[in-house]
């Protein structure tokens, strides 16, 4: 497979599945906005989601300038904020037209679906609080659709592979950062550890991965930030935790790359493996010990190493012409 093929595949994946991250989330901080009664919502939800999409600082900035914008216009509409929604849903289109002998029919047909109701989406968002829970379910069950009919009408061949290295590392991103912000920003006081805001939140990061489920069926007893975290960490069962992810992402690489000599391989090969080793030996005493901060922003520090890894000895070296 070509070299700009195989990256193009590979972005899609990461940008869709960054796409249905914020929608999921931005609906989860609405809901906890309406639920806390505040006439503008709870500021702190509003900030952990900012942060862990990279966008806390530029919102900050925009908002000195225009003191109107709401942290929902700007991190799923504003076109200034390139983290927002529709700017990398802009992105995945434009990666999806260039990738149209790859795609399926339905696949290209309704990522430009929803790019197209995201784009006829009014900018102001100042009245929408009423639309935003049928806005955000509108794109996550767009996503998820694409995702099934990838799996169900595209070829079975080393581009769903790459598509889905993406899809599996943009999502152990997403994860680390949901719980990252948590205690990085959410948490007012050491001495609220424990209480009911403390347990309020922890729901929250639960519902913003999609866990809350899954974790009331397999936890019993309090919610707590120890026993969260390492859930979403080393949840065997789980797909969005850390280690599934990962593994995940190991198995769709070594499918992809079965063709390709193994001195381009091993770099990328030999940091999955330290990886999935690391994240199998992982516990909720081991979390404590090292603290759940520490631990996710060096989480954070490895997947940047594998995509460049990925960049520098793959994505540049495949052929790039037939």
């Amino acid at each position: 497979m070509l070299s700009r093929v195989a990256e193009n595949l590979y972005w899609l994946g990461r940008d869709l599945e960054r796409v249905e991250n914020i929608a999921r989330m931005a609906e989860v901080s609405h809901t906890v906005s309406v639920e806390s009664g505040g006439v503008d919502g709870d500021q702190h939800a509003w900030d952990a989601v900012l942060a862990a999409t990279g966008s806390l600082g530029l919102y900050n900035e925009a908002h000195k300038d225009d003191p109107q914008l709401t942290p929902a216009e700007f991190l799923l509409l504003s076109s200034a904020n390139p983290n927002s929604l529709r700017r990398t849903l802009v992105v995945a289109r434009a990666l999806a037209r260039e990738l149209r002998e790859q795609l399926s029919r339905e696949v290209w047909e309704e990522i430009n679906r929803i790019y197209l109701d995201v784009h006829a989406t009014r900018t102001d968002f100042r009245d929408f609080r009423d639309g935003m829970h049928a806005f955000c379910d509108q794109v996550r069950s767009g996503v998820a659709s694409i995702l099934g009919l990838f799996d169900n009408t595209v070829l079975m061949d080393e581009g769903r592979d790459w598509f889905r290295c993406g899809v599996y590392l943009e999502r152990a991103d997403m994860t680390s950062r949901i719980v990252d912000a948590k205690y990085f920003v959410l948490l007012p006081s050491a001495q609220d550890i424990g209480g009911a805001l403390d347990r309020s939140q922890w729901v929250a990061v639960l519902r913003s991965a999609s866990a809350w489920q899954a974790f009331r069926m397999t936890h019993r007893g309090a919610i707590t930030g120890p026993r969260v975290a390492t859930m979403l960490v080393r949840g065997e069962q789980f797909p969005r935790s850390l280690y599934f992810c990962v593994r995940a992402f190991r198995r769709h690489f070594e499918a992809a790359s079965d063709r390709t000599p193994a001195g381009q391989t091993i770099h990328v090969a030999r940091e999955l493996a330290l990886l999935d080793l690391d994240l199998a030996s992982v516990d909720e005493a081991a979390l404590v010990r090292q603290g759940v901060h520490e631990f996710m922003d060096g989480f954070q520090a490895r997947l940047i190493d594998v995509d460049r890894l990925l960049h520098e000895h793959i994505f540049r070296v495949l052929p790039s012409v037939a």
